[in-house]
């Protein structure tokens, strides 16, 4: 069975859905109030869409990337990265054409119109944790990256230049809460395309700066596998292609929607993250071997102009990033408890402002930045990437009674359950480990 037939095959059923619910009726779209009475214009394009998700998902999960595969080695982390691609790929595929099919534009309706509100707290609670944890590491790399800035031109690094507090408090201030308190996500397309310049750039300065001493020992860095090694490094995988709850938010602004322009947003989204990925990843690695660090950019001691450009463009490209995960917790929270409510400004500034000072203070608290990406993705990530889908997948399949299809969304459920269990254990083992050592 391929993904393609599969994705047809569900079309009629959910249509069929949709109808029985509506018969004789307007069809309605479950959005929330105050969207209608604020636009009910569709002005998104397939560019700004590849544009924010590729924002999204190509971010954080890049600078530990060559850390993972530092702990299975490049040729063991190709594989990976192909794998979790495809599967992520699916995945995503189908959500996005369940969203479209079914008018659900949140994750959160998505798994009660499918499902039923057995799982929507569930849900719930995962997209806020993945969204709050997720917009921690990009502040995290703010607070590491711009006092490493300033250091390039001051002479000691006690100044309130250097200061993480400070640095953290002045970029949410001045530059995501601003971005945050647009309306409408497709706004952020132009800032996302500049994140994704910001990106390509640090991924040339990696290339320029690698090690040849150590591209040329590669039968001795093919495969470093170690089991423990090997879960706490997949989930960093999983987190960096963890892109899905965002996927179902840009579907609701796009203007002339269809299952071509669906699929073509999904392809290029993940294709063009993992090809970046993938140059980011081996060459970071050959540039530190085994030593490579959790957040690549911090191990360039030397204060090049080209690091330090590449620090001063990895801020921006965290700032314009955190912004889209507010959306989508705005608007998780909008539905939940404000959904038959018109749109109010008082609400909308409040909601950002409180959780700009939520991640503000974690990000202040939490470690580095390859921890917070292995937690995320052996927890919050899989649910959503894996267990989500599976879910969806066999209840739906459920309802036309094919046996066949039902198991293979068990099989989603079962091994998203288990690398979950496996993997969490693994990670904070590790890291309690690493902690003791130090």
């Amino acid at each position: 069975m391929t993904e393609k037939s599969t994705i047809s095959e569900l079309k009629p059923l959910l249509i069929q859905k949709v109808s029985v619910q509506n018969k004789g009726l307007k069809l309605e779209t479950n959005e929330p109030h105050h969207q209608k009475t604020v636009s009910n214009e569709k002005t998104g394009t397939v560019y700004g869409a590849i544009a924010n998700l590729t924002n999204a998902c190509m971010g954080a999960g890049i600078l530990a990337l060559p850390y993972a595969v530092s702990q299975i080695g490049w040729l063991f982390g190709i594989i990976i990265f192909i794998l979790v691609g495809l599967i992520s790929w699916g995945s995503l595929q189908l959500l996005m054409l369940c969203s479209f099919y079914t008018k659900q534009y949140t994750y959160e309706e998505l798994a009660r119109y499918v499902i039923g509100k057995k799982m929507y707290v569930l849900v719930k609670i995962t997209i806020l944790t993945i969204t709050i944890l997720a917009s921690t590491t990009y502040l995290i790399i703010i607070g590491d990256s711009i006092p490493k800035f300033f250091e390039s031109f001051e002479k000691t690094s006690d100044t309130v230049l250097t200061s993480r507090v400070f640095i953290s408090l002045i970029a949410v201030s001045f530059g995501i809460l601003p971005l945050s308190l647009m309306r409408k996500m497709d706004h952020l397309k132009f800032s996302s395309s500049l994140s994704f310049i910001a990106i390509s750039y640090m991924v040339v300065v990696i290339i320029i700066n690698h090690s040849e001493t150590n591209i040329k020992n590669l039968k001795t860095y093919a495969f470093n596998f170690d089991f423990i090694q090997f879960l706490t490094a997949f989930p960093i995988f999983i987190f960096a292609d963890s892109v899905h709850i965002i996927s179902v938010n840009v579907i609701k602004d796009l203007k002339n929607a269809s299952e071509k322009s669906i699929s073509k947003i999904s392809i290029i989204t993940l294709t063009s993250c993992n090809a970046v990925y993938l140059l980011a990843s081996l060459f970071g690695f050959f540039t530190f071997g085994d030593k490579t660090p959790g957040d690549i950019i911090v191990g360039y001691r030397k204060q090049g102009i080209s690091i330090i450009i590449a620090r001063f463009v990895l801020t921006i490209m965290a700032i314009v990033s955190i912004p889209i995960f507010i959306f989508v917790t705005r608007e998780s929270i909008n539905v939940l408890f404000f959904k038959n409510k018109p749109f109010s400004w008082k609400r909308h500034i409040l909601l950002t402002v409180a959780f700009c000072m939520i991640i503000t203070t974690l990000s202040l608290t939490l470690p580095e930045v390859q921890f917070i990406s292995a937690l995320t993705g052996s927890t919050a990530s899989i649910i959503t990437v894996f267990i989500g889908p599976g879910f969806l997948w066999y209840h739906l399949e459920r309802n036309k009674k094919r046996k066949k299809h039902q198991i293979l969304g068990l099989v989603y459920i079962i091994f998203g359950l288990a690398v979950m269990f496996i993997s969490t254990t693994a990670v904070i083992y590790g890291h309690t480990i690493k902690k003791k050592k130090q």
